[in-house]
């Protein structure tokens, strides 16, 4: 699950990354053609689109995010659920941690009944 949480993690950067890096290679190649005076046309079989590019990519990342809160919601049911159970285990530790108080606090007297308060021991 941690895996999975930090893939969603990493798909977010890398996405932006990815289409950062596309628009730079395609303004390279639009400055190339400026450059050389070309009037070649760019093939648009291998460059994608932007405005189709960033709203696939944005639409991929907003489903990354929402996986991520989803994620996140699951998480806090689970440490809901785990705080209910250590309120039951502290409700049921409270009478033994004053029985075992008790029972010391006996022990103690019956080591002490023997023993004077001069006795010097």
């Amino acid at each position: 699950m941690a895996d999975d949480e930090h893939a969603a993690a990493d798909a977010v950067p890398r996405l932006v990354q990815e289409y950062i890096g596309q628009l730079r290679a395609a303004t390279e190649r639009f400055r190339d053609f400026a450059r050389a005076g070309e009037r070649l046309q760019p093939d648009l079989g291998t460059l994608k689109p932007p405005g189709a590019l960033s709203a696939a990519q944005l639409a991929s990342i907003a489903e990354s995010v929402a996986d991520q809160r989803r994620s996140i919601q699951a998480l806090q049911t689970q440490l809901s659920a785990f705080d209910e159970q250590l309120a039951v285990l502290e409700q049921m530790l409270g009478p033994l941690v004053q029985w075992s108080k008790a029972w010391a606090d006996l022990e103690r007297r019956m080591l002490n009944l023997g023993r004077g308060p001069g006795t010097g021991d």
